[in-house]
């Protein structure tokens, strides 16, 4: 009973303030935005419900973009954070295998990238980790052209052969990827990142970041390679 003495209390001071300050919703319409107004009419909707509707609308799609943004920055800030904590372990390796396993222990469990492979182009080269794998060059460019043309990076779809002879998984009809070189130095590298999901590595915030692995990786990579 209390409650609704209160509740009526508050609605008629809230209605006599209204009334004494009929000007109110222009210096406050941003309040007109979220207020939900019925007009009683022969079934047409009045002027200012209908502006009252495309208000709020606007009002509910900008709310959206402000809450992507906030996700986006949240999922940035993760993956950089990540970037660092990677970092600071690449720094312990002592050797090529040591910086191997790092990678596929980050990659497989902190970035979560389903599909990777560092791919070296070098006969002389033999060292056995399931995350490495040794090609020609000519033919991988023979499987994705586009790599012969894009420098150091491609991104994209490819063939289903392509994407076994990069991660050794057959029937993958459906896939995006990333390829970015490491080194210009002797022997030529690539860091391959995979997904069965067509549209993920399309994100430029997605190649981004993998770049500045490929960056990370490259350096390390360099040092090590020379004494293999």
């Amino acid at each position: 009973m209390r409650n609704k003495i209160d509740e009526s209390v508050d609605i008629k001071t809230i209605r006599n303030y209204l009334r004494d300050h009929p000007d109110f919703f222009d210096k406050n319409p941003d309040i007109l935005e979220t207020m939900v107004i019925h007009h009683k009419t022969d079934g047409a909707i009045s002027l200012v419900e209908r502006r009252l509707q495309a208000l709020q609308e606007k009002n509910i799609s900008l709310e959206n973009k402000l809450n992507s943004l906030i996700n986006n920055a949240e999922q940035n800030q993760k993956i950089f954070e990540n970037i660092m904590t990677l970092a600071s372990r690449v720094l312990t390796a002592q050797n090529l295998l040591s910086l191997l396993d790092i990678l596929d222990d980050s990659f497989k469990n902190v970035f979560k990238i389903k599909y990777h492979k560092l791919i070296i182009f070098d006969e002389f080269v033999s060292i056995d980790h399931p995350s490495m794998v040794f090609n020609n060059e000519k033919e991988l460019k023979k499987a994705i052209p586009e790599l012969s043309d894009s420098g150091k990076q491609f991104s994209g779809e490819i063939t289903e052969q392509a994407f076994q002879l990069l991660f050794d998984k057959k029937n993958q009809i459906h896939n995006s990827v990333v390829l970015c070189k490491i080194t210009n130095e002797s022997p030529n590298a690539y860091l391959a990142f995979g997904s069965d999901d067509p549209d993920l590595y399309k994100q430029s915030d997605s190649k981004y970041f993998l770049l500045h692995l490929a960056n990370l990786v490259g350096q390390s990579f360099i040092k090590f390679i020379k004494e293999v």
